[in-house]
């Protein structure tokens, strides 16, 4: 029953389950929404950064961007082309 609540409002639909848990739980419920909480803020931090990098390379000119991958592109190769001793 509660999955045909969560398809009409989720909302309600997790304010009834809430409803439902013993008050003796409750702590824990809240310990897991902090947490919740807590890596959808940092996904979001995460995610503003990735798009403050946006546009970084749109003042190079065409040949230095084209440097920069070639250059790239060289030293990613040198990691996997190295022997390794074990």
């Amino acid at each position: 029953m509660i999955e045909k609540d969560m398809a009409v409002n989720p909302y309600q639909s997790v304010l009834k389950s809430l409803s439902l848990i013993p008050e003796e739980y409750l702590v824990q419920v809240n310990a897991y929404l902090e947490k919740l909480q807590d890596r959808i803020s940092h996904k979001e931090k995460n995610r503003q950064e990735i798009l403050s990098l946006a546009g970084t390379w749109s003042d190079l000119s065409d040949s230095d961007f084209a440097d920069f991958l070639d250059k790239a592109k060289e030293s990613g190769n040198e990691v996997f082309e190295r022997k390794v001793d074990l």
